[in-house]
Formats: structure tokens, C-alpha cells, sequence
């Protein structure tokens, strides 16, 4: 990938998580984030700037590990960019 992304996550809301397991799944999203976008880059036509507030949905009951929560919403906010 060529050029930078800077990301700044202003607010990741998981309600129904502890505060401590929010923190596990938000880093993960931010790991899993920074992984794709630094293997893939920002899909072809998405201009950061109109990513200003993404809704990622809701995730299934049982989605597992906090972490593995935060990883799939990572992938679910770039499968919305395509």
C-alpha cells in the first residue's frame, strides 16, 4: 500500500459489555483495523473524509470473545466501505 492513513476513533460503543471488556474488543478492532488497512488500504473511491460516523449494526448473541467481537466489527467496517 502506498501513502498513510491516520485514523482517530472518537467514540466505539458496545453497550452490554463491561468497561473491561469493552477496552479488550476496542483494541481489537483497532488491531484488526490497522492490520487491513495497512495490507488493503482504503477501498478505491472511499475519500476519508466522508467517513465521518460509520453504523456498524449490531452483532449476533454469542459472538464470542470480546476481542473476537471487536475484530469482526473491524472486518464489518471495511466490507461497508466496498
Amino acid at each position: 500500500m502506498s501513502g498513510a492513513v491516520t485514523l482517530h476513533i472518537d467514540t466505539l460503543a458496545l453497550p452490554g459489555l463491561s468497561q473491561a471488556d469493552a477496552a479488550r474488543a476496542a483494541r481489537a478492532f483497532e488491531a484488526e483495523l490497522t492490520a487491513l488497512l495497512e495490507r488493503d488500504g482504503l477501498p478505491p473511491g472511499v475519500r476519508p473524509q466522508e467517513l465521518e460516523r460509520i453504523d456498524l449494526g449490531t452483532l449476533p448473541a454469542g459472538a464470542g470473545s470480546p476481542e473476537a467481537m471487536g475484530r469482526e466489527l473491524a472486518r464489518a467496517l471495511m466490507r461497508s466501505l466496498t
